[in-house]
């Protein structure tokens, strides 16, 4: 191959190997609103709802363990006012009974339900929507404090574009003061501009320590959510994630009333079986030690027990209303599920719009403000007017950045809502 060939399939191969290696990079490298949200999977809520289904796993392990009985290592000894059998004395067995004042003992016992009536399967079953229910609260309070990080990070963006905003039109103020200082200085100007100027000057301050108030509110919140301190955010552009249809029946409250609905009705189906007659098998196994020597007991039964006492069937009465009004919950958090989506959709939607709408409104008074302006300083147009439309560009400004943070807390707490998996969540947030 001629050497211009070689060189220009080196370049080639070079030119590939930059154009692949950020697209390789990219889905690895997290931004800086996903390193937030990462660093809020660490708060103590989320920890304590994680260490919460743990212990409802460990309920549902113990209800499984009751298939297999109960068994018990014991160990005991006592000093007796006078001789007794050491064991057990059985009439008619030859040999003399051993007796002494000191016994010793040592055994164990095992237990072994007969689950007739299906009593440890409702306890299994109670214990496993309890379980669902614990991990969807565990998912929930997690989506709650990646919520919680994304609304602050959103706010402070949001904030700092309008400390942009504001601190460019001081400096459109200040100028303008100081032209008209000059011109009431020769005479061309009348004192009360600029004493309108330094009075719009005042106002400008008062709206800058309003904003600084709010940046800081919004890092104490983010604060707290994912332990970064006065935490600035270097990306400016606010990203909005598309709305994505959800049902209200599938949303994250909705599924949480279910599964405890589930648990109730188990729970009163377990308490209804416990007053059925109930069968257990046992056995067990001692040494007895006294008198020199040892003997053995062991024994093998079993029991049937029938409660008749009246808190019982009361207690059953009780888990039984208790399901129904689980079951009205459940009803109730599906309607509420319904319009917290509906309003969430709107806000979405009306943040939307009121940003497209204020992107083209802030485009246009820029314009008409730059006109204002230079009618302003050639004399043609009042100090008034030029404020006000400084006024109106500034608020276009603020209305463009507080409706793309709007939009943005609407579609993060509707996924509160619906339960989006964590990892999804800190994707969708953290898209580029």
């Amino acid at each position: 191959m001629p050497p211009n060939d070689v060189k220009a399939s080196d370049m080639k191969a070079k030119l590939l190997l930059a154009a692949v290696l950020p697209m390789l990079a990219s889905p690895a490298q997290a931004g800086e609103l996903g390193d937030l949200l990462q660093a809020a999977l660490q708060h103590p809520q989320t920890r304590a709802a994680a260490s919460q289904a743990e212990a409802a796993r460990a309920q549902k392990d113990a209800a499984t363990g009751r298939y297999f009985g109960s068994a018990a290592l014991s160990a005991g000894w006592h000093n007796y006012e006078g001789q007794r059998v050491v064991g057990v004395y059985t009439p008619g067995t030859s040999g003399v009974p051993l007796v002494s004042d000191r016994i010793g003992q040592a055994g164990l016992t095992y237990s072994l339900p007969v689950d007739l009536f299906g009593v440890i399967a409702a306890n299994r079953e109670r214990a496993q929507h309890d379980l669902d229910a614990a991990e969807l609260l565990a998912r929930q309070q997690t989506l709650l404090k990646l919520h919680q990080t994304a609304s602050a990070y959103l706010a402070l963006q949001a904030l700092l574009k309008q400390r942009d905003a504001l601190a460019l039109y001081r400096q459109r103020v200040e100028a303008t003061h100081r032209r008209i200082r000059k011109e009431v200085a020769l005479g061309k100007a009348a004192g009360v501009d600029a004493r309108y100027a330094e009075s719009e000057l005042a106002r400008l301050v008062a709206d800058e320590a309003v904003l600084n108030g709010a940046l800081i509110q919004a890092q104490a919140d983010l604060e707290e959510a994912c332990s970064r301190e006065k935490f600035l955010p270097a990306r400016a552009d606010i990203h909005v994630p598309a709305w994505e249809y959800a049902t209200s029946d599938a949303t994250l409250p909705a599924r949480i009333a279910q599964a405890r609905r589930e648990a109730a009705r188990a729970q009163a189906d377990e308490s209804r079986r416990t007053l059925l007659p109930a069968l257990s098998l046992d056995a067990n196994y001692f040494r007895n030690a006294g008198g020199g020597d040892t003997r053995d007991t062991w024994a093998v039964g079993g029991v049937v027990s029938l409660p008749l006492g009246v808190s019982q069937y009361r207690q059953a009465d009780a888990q039984r209303l208790n399901a129904r009004a689980a079951a009205e919950q459940s009803e109730a958090a599906a309607r509420d599920s319904a319009r917290q989506l509906a309003n969430l959709r709107a806000a979405y939607d009306a943040a939307a719009a009121d940003a497209l709408a204020m992107e083209k409104e802030a485009a246009y008074r820029e314009q008409v403000a730059a006109v204002q302006r230079e009618m302003q300083r050639l004399g043609s147009q009042t100090l008034e007017n030029l404020f006000s439309h400084e006024r109106n560009l500034l608020d276009a400004r603020y209305r463009l950045a507080q409706a793309r943070a709007r939009a943005g807390a609407a579609w993060s707490a509707a996924q509160v809502l619906t339960g989006l998996p964590t990892e999804n969540y800190i994707a969708r947030m953290d898209a580029k």
